[in-house]
C-alpha cells in the first residue's frame, strides 16, 4: 500500500501542513489518521494518510471512522445544555430535584455547572465499578447515583474522565430528556457530520483499530492514584482487545467513546465558533456565550496542571476553544485566528503530533495574514 498521503479541500498554501502530515506518515509516528481544518463554514484542507488497521491493509479514507477518547466530552456537556435550553434542567439547581436518588454531599448541593466544569466530587467510579463490564451503560449510572462524593461539590477541580458521560445521562434520564448518545445523533444529522456514541451496526466495518505506540499515552495519568482510579474503573477503558470489539464500537460510553472523523469534528467546531450556527440557536445567546467564560480554574487534579474549563470545553490563554484526549486525538476552534481543527489517530501516543501540525496551519495563516496586511 502506497504511504502517500490523500488530500480534499486544499490549496498550494497548505503544502507545508501537507507535508508535515506525510513526515509523520512516512517515520511511523502516524500509523493512520487525518486532520482537518475549516474556516468560516466551509473546508480549507483534509488530509489522511496511513492506515485503518493493524495490517496496513485499509487505506485510512474519508470514510473512516475512530475513537477519540476524551476529545468527544464536550457533545456530553452540549446534550446536558440543550435540556437547559429546553426547560428540562436548571444550571444551578440541585442534582437531587430532579434526580432523587442521587447520594449528594449533606449540605453542599451538587449542580448541573459543578459537573459540566468538572467539579461534582464524582469524579471516578466507585472500588466495585473495577468489575462491571464497560459496556454496561445501566450499571455504571446506578454506580455514581450510589455513591457519596468524594469531595466537596464544587470546590476541588478533577476532569471525570470516565464519569462525565454516565453522570450527565443519569441526569437527563431523570427528567426524560433525550440521552447523549440521542442527542449528539441529533446534532449530527443537523450539521450532516458523524458523530457517534455508539455507532450504526453498518458502520461497524469503518471503524479503526486502535494501536497503542508505547505507553507514553497512559503513562503520566497511571503514575497516581486518582489517574489510575480514573482509568481503571471500569476495566478495559485501555484494553485494546476491548477497544477494539465490535461490541465497544456499539456502546455509548459518553466520557471516552466517541466514534467519529477529524471532517466531522472540524465542522462542529466551526459551527460552534459562530453566533449564528446550529449550536448558538439551539442554546440561546446566554449558554452560547457561556461555552467561552471560565467556569473553573485551577490545579486539575487528573490532569496534574492548571486548566480553565468552561461548561464542557477547556480554554487557553489564547482564547482557543476545545478539546483533547488521550492517546492524542484533539480538536478546537481558534478565534484569534479564524479557524477550527481537528486531528484524529489511531495510533496512541501523546499529543506531539498535533502540536506539530497546527504550527504548519497557523504559519500558513500567519502568512495570509501577513500578505493581507501588505496588500492593504
Amino acid at each position: 500500500m502506497s504511504t502517500a498521503v490523500r488530500t480534499e479541500h486544499s490549496s498550494r498554501a497548505w503544502e507545508p501542513v501537507v507535508a508535515c502530515f506525510q513526515e509523520l506518515v512516512d517515520t511511523g509516528r502516524e500509523p493512520g489518521g487525518s486532520l482537518a481544518v475549516w474556516r468560516r463554514g466551509t473546508p480549507a484542507l483534509v488530509v489522511h494518510g496511513g492506515s485503518a488497521d493493524l495490517a496496513g491493509s485499509v487505506p485510512w479514507s474519508a470514510d473512516t471512522l475512530v475513537q477519540v477518547f476524551s476529545t468527544g466530552k464536550p457533545l456530553v456537556a452540549l446534550a446536558a445544555l440543550r435540556a437547559v435550553a429546553e426547560g428540562r434542567i436548571g444550571l444551578d439547581a440541585p442534582v437531587t430535584t430532579y434526580w432523587p436518588a442521587y447520594r449528594d454531599a449533606p449540605g453542599t448541593p451538587t449542580t448541573l455547572r459543578m459537573i459540566l466544569s468538572h467539579r461534582s466530587g464524582k469524579h471516578v467510579f466507585s472500588p466495585a465499578a473495577a468489575g462491571i463490564d464497560p459496556r454496561d451503560h445501566a450499571a455504571l449510572v446506578h454506580d455514581l447515583e450510589a455513591m457519596e462524593p468524594l469531595t466537596v461539590p464544587g470546590r476541588d477541580i478533577a476532569e471525570h474522565a470516565s464519569t462525565y458521560g454516565h453522570l450527565v445521562d443519569g441526569l437527563l434520564g431523570a427528567v426524560g430528556a433525550p440521552s447523549v448518545r440521542d442527542s449528539t445523533q441529533a446534532l449530527s444529522h443537523a450539521l450532516g457530520v458523524r458523530l457517534r456514541f455508539g455507532v450504526r451496526p453498518d458502520e461497524l466495518p469503518l471503524v479503526a483499530e486502535p494501536e497503542p505506540l508505547g505507553t507514553a499515552w497512559t503513562d503520566p495519568y497511571l503514575a497516581h492514584a486518582l489517574g489510575r482510579s480514573a482509568l481503571l474503573r471500569p476495566g478495559g477503558l485501555l484494553d485494546t482487545a476491548t477497544l477494539r470489539s465490535p461490541s465497544w464500537h456499539l456502546t455509548p460510553f459518553g466520557a471516552v467513546g466517541l466514534i467519529t472523523d477529524a471532517a466531522s469534528l472540524a465542522a462542529l467546531y466551526d459551527d460552534l465558533g459562530r453566533p449564528d450556527g446550529h449550536i448558538a440557536r439551539l442554546l440561546g445567546a446566554g449558554l452560547w456565550s457561556d461555552l467561552f467564560t471560565t467556569a473553573a480554574a485551577g490545579t486539575d487534579g487528573f490532569l496534574r496542571e492548571h486548566a480553565r474549563w468552561s461548561l464542557g470545553f477547556k480554554l487557553d490563554e489564547n482564547g482557543d476553544i476545545g478539546m483533547g484526549g488521550i492517546g492524542g486525538s484533539c480538536a478546537w476552534h481558534s478565534p484569534a485566528y479564524g479557524y477550527s481543527l481537528a486531528y484524529v489517530t489511531r495510533g496512541l501516543h501523546g499529543h506531539d503530533r498535533v502540536t506539530c501540525l497546527a504550527d504548519a496551519v497557523e504559519s500558513v495563516l500567519g502568512a495570509e495574514r501577513d500578505e493581507r496586511a501588505q496588500g492593504g
